[in-house]
């Protein structure tokens, strides 16, 4: 009785160990089966641009026997914020589950813009300060207080030369535009002066080294105004200039070379620029017509050069 109770009990562990056996060998079977079967479209790393739409490229499922795999899909993507998101894959099958995930990652490689309020060249008098020039910058993403501006220069005031000045705006992200400007120091007589031009009877006057003020003129008959390099002696409002034989109220005087010689306006006269002055000129002043004069007068210094050229 003993025997058959021992050979019984033999038999069970047997058949309970051929059980397990095949339980485990099925069980292996499934869980090679979900491994190999079960995987990411695409990589599992991708970036997307801020504001642009998430295209998730999906997964694929073959295995054995599943035709209506139970996959079920976190994902937490928002592509109007910049940061890491994650999108997963859990497949349940045959009490096995495996998981897939997929890092996405929003970025903005979008410069900000960055406007200059100045021109692209500013001549500036030696040793005076550059008052700067105001900027504006907006991002894509960032707030205007969030964008940092750089200001990278090398400029010296007091040295005569030509420099540069950068604004370097960067957002959050790293992404960054530059504008640049140039500034050329140089001495005031080189940016402020008069130019008489004889042969074309024309008169231009010059700030920050840009014309500012060009009107027809008329000088000397016979060639008497003088040719040369001068420079404003004096301004004189309502004088009375005299000569040998004439004596002619003005209203406003810039002497260029000593008592004889200036600019000055010429109510006599009903045109200036005519090239008949060689007969019909001045006594050797630059006569201009008022309106022109009366800018000139309160915009010129004395010292300013005044250069007559033919």
């Amino acid at each position: 009785m003993k025997n058959k109770v021992l050979i019984t009990f033999c038999s069970i562990l047997l058949v309970t160990d051929i059980l397990l056996s095949a339980t485990g060998f099925w069980y292996s079977k499934i869980r090679m089966n979900v491994e190999e079967g079960f995987s990411l479209i695409g990589d599992s790393k991708v970036t997307v641009l801020y504001g642009k739409k998430y295209n998730d490229e999906g997964f694929n499922v073959n295995i054995i026997n599943n035709l209506n795999p139970d996959v079920s899909i976190e994902n937490n993507v928002d592509t109007s914020r910049i940061g890491k998101y994650e999108v997963k894959y859990t497949l349940n099958y045959m009490n096995y589950s495996k998981s897939l995930t997929r890092e996405v990652i929003v970025i903005d490689n979008e410069a900000p813009t960055l406007a200059i309020n100045c021109e692209e060249n500013i001549n500036l008098i030696k040793d005076n300060k550059f008052s700067g020039c105001k900027y504006e910058v907006n991002d894509n993403y960032d707030k205007k207080e969030d964008v940092k501006v750089d200001i990278i220069s090398n400029l010296d005031e007091s040295k005569i030369g030509d420099y540069t000045v950068t604004w370097k705006a960067t957002d959050t992200s790293g992404n960054s535009t530059e504008k640049s400007i140039k500034i050329h120091v140089r001495n005031r007589d080189d940016l402020y002066y008069i130019v008489v031009y004889i042969s074309k009877q024309r008169l231009d006057y010059y700030e920050n080294g840009k014309i500012y003020l060009t009107t027809p003129v008329t000088t000397g008959h016979y060639n008497k105004t003088p040719k040369g390099d001068f420079k404003v002696l004096k301004k004189v409002r309502n004088a009375t200039l005299k000569g040998a034989d004439y004596s002619s109220f003005v209203k406003y005087w810039i002497a260029f070379k000593g008592n004889s010689y200036g600019i000055h306006d010429a109510s006599w006269r009903n045109n200036f620029g005519n090239m008949n002055y060689y007969y019909n000129g001045s006594h050797g002043c630059v006569n201009t017509p008022i309106d022109a004069m009366s800018t000139l007068y309160d915009r010129v210094e004395i010292g300013t050069p005044v250069y007559i050229k033919d």
